[in-house]
Formats: C-alpha cells, structure tokens, sequence
C-alpha cells in the first residue's frame, strides 16, 4: 500500500516562495511610491505656505539668467512690531555653472532711498518710518545702489525663525575666530574661542554680536570685517554642512521649520528648481563677496558710505542677469 505523500512537490513549493516574495516586493514598492507622493505633496503644500500669493502668481524664473535673491533678517520680536532690516544679503544664483555669489549689505549704509532721499538702508523695511516702507523699498533701494541689476525674489525671517531653521538642520559648526562677550537687560552674548557646534540661538547670537571695535563693518586695505563678515561666514558653513540634507526624503522637517518662519515671494514650483539645481553645490561654489564702503560719520551719525564708483565697476556685473556661458 502507497504512503501518499501531502503537501507541496519542490516544484510548486518554488513557484509559492517566488510568489510570495514577488508580492512582498510589490507591497514594499507601493509603500515606498506612496511615501515618496506623500512626500512631495506635503512639501509642496508647505512650500505653498511660504508664499501667500502663490496661487494668484505666474512663474517668472529663468533659469538661463542670474537669478538674485534678497535675504532679509528682521529684528522684529513680535508679530505686531515691523522691525527693521538687521540684517541684509544678496545672493546671486548662476544657474549655468552652479555657483553663488554672497555681499553683505552694512544695515548702516548711507544710501538714496528713492522718494525719501538719503538714510539708512535698514528703515526702509519699516512702515513706521516711511509710510511705504517693506521689501518692495528695500528692493528698489538695493537696486538703485547697485546700477544694472535685479532682485528676482525676496525671502525674509525675524529672529525666532532663524533659530527655528538652524535647529531643524541639526545645528551648524563654526570657527569663532575670538572670544565674543556682550550682556544688556535681554541679551548675553558669550561666546569662546575656537571650533564648536551651535543650535539656533547660538548661531543668531554668533551673526549678531557686534560689540566691539568694528562692529558692523569695518574694513581694511580693502578688506571686510566685523559682522558682515561672520554673516556670510555662517551661510558657507551651513552650505557646506547640509549637502545630507537635500533629498526628497530628508528635506520635510527642514521645510516644516522653514514654512513656519520664512516668508518669500518665490513660487513652490520655483523653490524646487532651484533646490534641484543647486542641489550638489558646496561652500567651494560659494563666493563672498566685500561691500565696497567705508565707516564714516555724517551730520553726527555713524553710517556705512558706500563707494559707488566700486558697485557699478565691480560689483554690478557679479549680480548682472547675464551669466558667461560655458
């Protein structure tokens, strides 16, 4: 009498593992698909955030030209105080060979503000100090200064949301060239010597502190120093340390932190064009470049006069549309 023999022959147990493992595959697959949709719509939507004009606003990004971006930190502590600018960069973006150009701008800088004559370049974000006082002033007073160029967009955060940013990135690493002490009623600055990891608040405290015998701005043969200097010093060093960073997977809790405390008027769709662009660039694509201007004093206040001969000459054609082609 026969045994039979129940179960699987080798033959169909096979084909039952590689169906099994196929469907595993799959499932992880649409998992992963899912995810990544999820993913990209989400920042997105949280790109859209940053922009209240979005969806009423067509794309005017050109990526065959140089694309110039204000970056603007207010000194505002309160969502009803206007503050003014405290501190200003222009970021020339060439899009053609992948490099970035970074100036500075003395907040003191004694400028023509069109329609109000000369001021600081700092109150003409205040609406409080000119009745159209906001970044459309600012922009055409940038522009007024530099002859030729074009501010693209704009992107501005007060304090809180610096510090929010740099927390989300994980900190940054920064040499402070010396020791670096200031206390007033709600401030204390104290800063030592030498290579050390900072989260947000001490970053801002970093880029801030100017109680010395610079200050702001200083310059020598030709040179920047003071705080200017330690601005752009800190956006190299987090361009170097955020190359991780750039991947549809990590990107999320970054432009979470940037949604809550960043507001542009550049597009979401136009946010991701350049961040896919830029995306293998390091701080060895990153020029600084020095405001030519000197520390002065007129009618009794302390100003930055700037060389305007040295803006049209040498620092237009660094931030003109037109990029050399390759």
């Amino acid at each position: 009498m026969k045994t039979e023999t129940k179960g699987l022959t080798g033959s169909s147990r096979s084909t039952k593992v590689r169906k099994t493992l196929l469907i595993a595959v799959i499932s992880i697959l649409t998992i992963v698909v899912c995810f990544a949709g999820y993913t990209v719509i989400s920042l997105y939507n949280s790109l859209r955030s940053i922009n209240p004009n979005a969806g009423a606003t067509a794309s005017t990004l050109n990526l065959r030209e140089r694309v110039n971006i204000l970056i603007v930190g207010s000194d505002s502590r309160a969502t009803t105080d206007p503050g003014r600018a405290d501190s200003i960069m222009l970021i020339g973006l060439d899009p053609v060979s992948r490099t970035m150009s970074v100036m500075s701008i003395p907040r003191d800088s004694h400028v023509n503000i069109p329609g109000h004559g000369y001021d600081k370049i700092n109150a003409t974000v205040n609406p409080d100090y000119f009745s159209d006082g906001g970044i459309p002033l600012l922009e055409k007073t940038v522009e007024a200064m530099i002859p030729g160029i074009k501010i693209n967009y704009y992107a501005k955060a007060d304090f809180t949301g610096f510090e929010t940013v740099i927390d989300a990135l994980g900190g940054v690493t920064i040499n402070v060239e010396k020791a670096m002490y200031y206390k007033a009623v709600d401030v204390l600055i104290n800063l030592k010597p030498g290579v050390q990891h900072m989260d947000g608040k001490t970053a801002l405290e970093y880029a801030r502190f100017r109680h010395d015998a610079i200050g702001d701005f200083g310059s020598q043969n030709g040179e920047e120093l003071g705080r200017v200097v330690r601005q752009k010093a800190l956006l190299k060093a987090i361009v170097a340390q955020t190359t991780s960073l750039r991947n549809v997977w990590k990107l999320p809790p970054v432009i979470s932190a940037v949604e809550k405390a960043v507001v542009t008027d550049l597009l979401p769709n136009d946010m991701l064009r350049i961040a896919l662009t830029f995306k293998n660039t390091t701080d060895k694509e990153v020029t600084t470049v020095p405001f030519p201007g000197v520390p002065g004093i007129l009618g009794g206040t302390s100003y930055v006069i700037p060389d305007l001969d040295a803006l049209q000459s040498k620092i237009a054609p660094l931030f003109s549309p037109v990029v050399p082609s390759n």
